[in-house]
């Protein structure tokens, strides 16, 4: 049995080749010393390593039962794992793994192999790192053993080793695999991972610049890492790549990882967007052959390089970025439209979008111009209402997904603020289509979807839009949203479908019957969500519950007989130095104070209310006004003793001076929260002391609660004040109907231009009258 034939192998090494467990068996259960008998040849190798050579599972799995020596080499000191690597036999090293035995670390063997000074190891060891890391149902954990075994660093040494670039592609594709992990991406910045993929940039070889750029690409998502990459010249890097190849697969992440710096900070925001040759670059990159994943990673890009930032913002016009998004479409265009493109190139896009009905053309432009309204609220509103309610509605319902973002953020921004074109949507048919998108396997339409849906339902001071709550109904919502609060593995969406289900409930018994008798709703998932690790998640939580209990104390009865909900929940964000979550806490504390069981429902209420109005007072940021005026319009119609409260807070004089802000969010909705508080005497006598002193203010109120009941004794002491006289309204005052285009001058507020089908220019120019009311004309020019 032992002796050995003319290639040195004995029976026992034979069986071991040949997988024969039972040979095995017997072999050594006779001879035990035949487990580590080694081969006369030039390999010395044992049956197990014999087995292991030539995958035969079963046999390892044999002689490993039998007690033989897992830890042992051959003569060139290979032992299984490293037989297994140079043979790529990923199966083996799996079961390895799984065995999980002292003496034989996989991983710490196959990422010492990184370090060898023998190509053919390194790759080797590489591809089954890979291999290993990619997800799987067996190794979903594998990034931890890679993490705590070193594996970071040594894919680092790899990077910066001098062996030649195509013998590292597997181990860099390794940290391709893992690199969406926090700690791996913490573990890469912490030994230095960033100056070796910058330096990996130069590399001749196209697919180690790609994995590069993918790399840092994920580093650059998180703020914390931005400031070291910008230190590191990574913006003088990537400018270099941009100039040295038109490979999309390595420019789109390029662009992205700029675009991510932009976005960390503003300072990084303006280095960015300074930075010598970087605008002139980008706008060049607008070809008339781009890539569509390269042209949408560039309007992107330049959206958050230049948002709210007036410096990178002249930049790319002075640079001619709209000439040039204009030439992505322009050759899909008829001759005599080119023409035209002297001026107004932005209108002119518009118009592109209206006429053509070839989906590929209108995502392209569609996706220029809503990158270039930026992430300010009221720059998309103007945008989607340039683009048009109809045409919102026909990007839902294309096939395309960047079309059906777009079509669901644009109808959302136009469902909210205190001019909501709601009924304007409701008309148009807008929500039945929004409910069908919710299916959606796209995350980001899904959340997109349920707040326009939200929006479209609840305006500000929470007014329902009836018709809009009984489409939703309809249309069947309920169930696919209580489907999302209950099942959805992305906790912000169970969190955004609760608060969208409280918006198409309230004040709708019918909905909200249905919501109760869905088996899979329950006041406890939204409760349990109070307590997430994500903020955003438990304020979203709060508000659910909060509009769930708005002026209903039944649904406060069943929230409080679930659980209830703590002061605890709210006190961090309401000592928070961040005025959106002071705001919201605020807000949620007063509607649930009946609710809170650890304190007295005077004390929440007054802090509360007390929070609200100091940002009414102190904030400096548009979007926080808004919505502090929002929540006071909100509370100044729930229960009794609450108004009283927010008045004596001197709440009337700081939305009263709010009313002469130039933003048209702040301006509306603190007029409505003053058309509420109408009703309160007090409030009443101050309002209209504050409007006789100035009658501008009295025209804000009534532009923007057309939709409200002001209270009669009110309205009847502003016609006294009227009949007695009244001070001129002084110049200088806020428009109350603008547009973006004639903001600043003299000239018509609204413009309208569209093509003839002769090619001549029709244009029609509309003014407002004293009393509001459109007033339009309209001209002809012949085509230049």
């Amino acid at each position: 049995m032992g002796d050995m034939n003319e290639t040195g192998w004995s029976d026992v090494h034979t069986c071991a080749a040949m997988g024969y467990t039972k040979s095995i068996e017997k072999f050594v259960e006779n001879d035990r010393s035949l487990l580590e008998q080694e081969t006369a040849d030039h390999l010395r190798q044992t049956p197990l390593l014999v087995a292991v050579s030539r995958g035969q599972k079963e046999a390892v799995s044999c002689l490993i039962h039998l007690g033989a020596k897992v830890n042992v080499t051959n003569s060139h000191n290979h032992g299984v794992i490293e037989i297994c690597a140079l043979k790529e036999f990923i199966f083996l090293l799996r079961y390895f793994i799984s065995l999980d035995l002292p003496d034989l670390p996989v991983w710490r063997h196959l990422l010492q192999m990184l370090g060898s000074d023998v190509d053919k190891e390194i790759a080797a060891a590489g591809k089954c790192l890979k291999a290993l890391t990619q997800e799987s149902d067996e190794l979903k954990l594998a990034w931890i053993s890679f993490l705590n075994n070193g594996g970071v660093p040594a894919i680092i040494k790899v990077a910066r080793n001098s062996v030649q670039d195509h013998v590292k592609i597997p181990a860099l594709e390794t940290l391709v695999n893992l690199i969406d992990r926090s700690e791996i991406q913490k573990a890469l910045v912490t030994s230095g991972g960033i100056p070796a993929f910058l330096a990996l940039l130069k590399s001749t070889n196209l697919q180690v610049v790609q994995i590069s750029t993918q790399i840092l690409r994920e580093l650059s998502r998180v703020p914390d890492f931005c400031e070291n990459l910008v230190q590191n010249q990574a913006i003088s890097h990537f400018l270099k790549v941009l100039h040295s190849t038109r490979d999309s697969d390595i420019l789109v992440p390029v662009i992205e990882s700029l675009g991510n710096l932009a976005q960390s900070s503003q300072k990084l925001q303006a280095t960015v967007g300074s930075f010598p040759g970087l605008v002139a670059c980008l706008v060049s990159l607008f070809d008339t052959n781009g890539h569509p994943a390269l042209i949408l990673a560039l309007t992107h890009a330049v959206s958050k390089i230049v948002v709210k930032d007036k410096g990178n913002q002249s930049a790319f016009v002075n640079g001619g970025v709209t000439r040039q998004i204009v030439n992505v479409v322009m050759i899909h265009l008829r001759h005599r439209e080119i023409q035209m493109l002297e001026n107004g190139a932005n209108r002119l896009l518009m118009q592109m979008l209206k006429r053509s009905r070839a989906e590929f053309l209108q995502e392209k432009i569609a996706m220029a111009l809503w990158a270039l309204a930026g992430d300010s609220c009221e720059t998309k509103r103007e945008m989607a209402n340039d683009i048009g309610v109809q045409i919102l509605i026909e990007f839902v319902n294309s096939k395309s997904k960047e079309l059906h973002f777009i079509g669901s953020e644009g109808l959302g921004v136009l469902a909210q603020g205190p001019l909501s074109q709601q009924e304007v949507i409701a008309r148009a048919n807008g929500v039945h289509p929004l409910v069908q998108l919710i299916r959606t396997s796209h995350e980001h339409i899904v959340l997109s979807v349920i707040r326009a849906l939200r929006y479209l339902c609840l305006g500000v001071g929470y007014i329902p839009h009836e018709q809009n709550q009984q489409t939703v109904l309809q249309s069947g919502g309920v169930p696919i949203l209580v489907a999302l609060l209950a099942h959805s593995t992305n906790e912000v969406i169970r969190a955004e479908a609760a608060y969208t289900l409280a918006s198409v409930s309230l004040g709708f018994k019918e909905t909200l019957d249905e919501i109760n008798q869905n088996l899979d709703f329950s006041y406890v998932r939204i409760l349990k969500m109070l307590y997430s690790s994500q903020p955003l998640v438990q304020l979203t939580a709060g508000s659910a519950l909060a509009c769930f209990a708005y002026n209903s104390l039944h649904q406060q009865r069943e929230i409080a007989i679930q659980g209830g909900v703590r002061l605890d929940c709210f006190l961090p964000f309401l000592k928070s130095a961040e005025e959106f979550y002071r705001c919201l806490a605020a807000y949620q504390v007063v509607i649930l104070s009946r609710v809170i069981s650890d304190e007295i429902q005077a004390l929440s209420s007054a802090t509360g209310i007390k929070l609200l109005v100091d940002l009414l007072k102190d904030s400096k940021s548009e979007e926080i006004l808004a919505l502090a005026a929002d929540c006071v319009a909100r509370l100044s119609h729930t229960r009794a003793g609450v108004p009283a409260a927010i008045v004596a807070v001197n709440a009337v004089d700081y939305l009263s001076t709010l009313l002469l802000s130039k933003s048209e969010q702040v301006r509306g909705n603190a007029a409505i929260a003053l058309g509420y508080l109408s009703h309160d005497h007090k409030a009443e006598r101050l309002i209209l002391h504050r409007c006789r002193n100035d009658p501008y203010l009295m025209k804000v109120i009534k532009f923007y609660t057309k939709r409200l009941r002001l209270a009669t004794t009110f309205t009847e002491g502003w016609q006294h004040y009227r009949k007695v006289g009244l001070p001129p309204i002084g110049a200088g005052r806020p428009s109350l109907v603008h547009s973006r285009s004639h903001r600043n001058n003299n000239q018509p507020l609204i413009t309208n231009l569209h093509l003839e089908e002769n090619g001549s220019i029709a244009q029609s120019d509309s003014t407002v009258n004293e009393e509001g009311d459109l007033i339009c004309r309209s001209s002809r020019t012949d085509t230049p």
